[in-house]
């Protein structure tokens, strides 16, 4: 059984939880407790408390990108928990950017140095056990979101679009299925599935845990009517249920729900989904 606690999204389930635009996830599973993006900043703490989670049993930290509203709350966890091991698909030196208007604003990681032992960068693919699996995204066959051109890294002093090799899929595997994690799928939810089926061929990838980028909070926008069929398309041949919010936008996610219907969930700040 994988038991999955909300600790930040950007809706709450009621008012015993501070709602933040973000996303963290405290997983248990295995016998293992992990916890996957931080959020913006302390919030998921303070939501831990009220569901009575204590982050200090974590093992192990995650971080699905290099984003500040999912990296935003790295100090504060490392303040609460000394001993987890802390994983990002990418270096924390690396500079991230989203334009707004003409105004470059940084939204990389700001770790404390005291805290840079405690990371462990990597760009290859990492299996825990026999069943947890932390890897980065290798398919570009389909469509991405089409908010990702507002988005920028610096490479050899300039700043260029972002292409996401630093964005880590957490994969999870139960007997046959997979269940996938990946808190802001700027790959596209499309070609993280295909990744993953890909280095698993013989599983099923049965649920699909994230936000899918599919609004931008800056201008209000959601993606076109266009590109939401596109992905229903795809993903009722793949049958994969899918939990959903953040960056999804409430627009997307009832445009999905209405044509997907049970396959998509809604999650908010406060849930536990059993999965």
């Amino acid at each position: 059984m994988i038991r999955i606690n909300v600790l930040v999204e950007n809706f709450s389930i009621n008012n015993k939880y501070k709602s933040k635009h973000g996303l963290s996830l405290f997983i248990n599973f295995n016998d293992m407790n992990i916890l996957y993006d931080v959020g913006p900043d302390s919030t998921f703490i303070k939501n831990a408390s009220v569901s009575k989670i204590d982050l200090n049993i974590v093992e192990y930290l995650f971080f699905s990108h290099n984003h500040y509203d999912h990296v935003g709350g790295i100090n504060d966890f490392c303040r609460v928990n000394g001993n987890s091991k802390i994983y990002l698909m990418d270096s924390i030196k690396n500079k991230y950017y989203i334009k707004v208007f003409c105004l470059y604003i940084p939204i990389n990681i700001k770790l404390d140095k005291k805290n840079n032992s405690r990371m462990i960068e990597t760009n290859e693919n990492i299996a825990i056990d026999n069943k947890i699996y932390y890897i980065r995204n290798t398919v570009e066959k389909y469509k991405k979101p089409t908010f990702n051109k507002m988005l920028y890294k610096l490479e050899n002093k300039k700043k260029i679009n972002d292409d996401f090799n630093h964005e880590g899929i957490l994969v999870l595997m139960e007997n046959e299925n997979l269940h996938i994690l990946n808190l802001c799928s700027h790959n596209g939810i499309l070609n993280s599935i295909e990744t993953v089926k890909n280095m698993f061929p013989n599983k099923k990838v049965k649920n699909y845990v994230g936000g899918l980028h599919l609004y931008n909070p800056p201008t209000g926008k959601n993606d076109s009517n266009e590109y939401l069929d596109y992905l229903i398309g795809h993903l009722k041949e793949m049958d994969v249920c899918v939990y959903t919010g953040h960056c999804t936008g409430k627009y997307a996610l009832n445009y999905l729900k209405n044509n997907l219907e049970e396959k998509i969930i809604e999650i908010n700040t406060g849930m536990e989904i059993i999965l």
